[in-house]
């Protein structure tokens, strides 16, 4: 059997081996990272998959959902949309796609919630 690991409440917020998908951003923001920084096209092709996987399973009549366990060909949703899919999963994806001098990234940094913060030089004046 895989050995499960848990690093909050007894497995419930992080575990090794999970099957869902909450639609979480952090795969996403990696790839138009990874896409900004080396301009390799694969990260937008991963990017698109994503979406289309999203679009696919996830999409519902009033929004999108998580799915119970992504392992299976007709996945079941979790009848929830999380509030960071639309404020950072979807934004990510955006930008992705978004032209690369749009929120460039030696302009601006991103927070952990996915809004850009503009970079300041030394003098303490906004970059231009």
């Amino acid at each position: 059997k895989q050995a499960r690991w848990s690093i909050f409440r007894n497995g419930e917020d992080m575990v090794s081996g999970a099957h869902h998908n909450l639609l979480r951003p952090e795969t996403v923001e990696s790839l138009m990272v990874l896409f900004r920084k080396t301009g390799d096209p694969i990260f937008r092709e991963w990017g698109w998959e994503i979406f289309q996987a999203f679009e696919r399973h996830c999409k519902t009549n009033d929004g999108y959902a998580g799915l119970k366990d992504v392992r299976l060909a007709r996945p079941q949703q979790d009848d929830t949309m999380q509030s960071f899919f639309l404020a950072e999963t979807l934004k990510y994806l955006y930008l992705l796609f978004d032209d690369t001098s749009h929120i460039a990234m030696d302009e601006w940094v991103f927070n952990t919630e996915a809004h850009p913060i503009k970079i300041f030089k030394r003098d303490h004046s906004f970059v231009n």
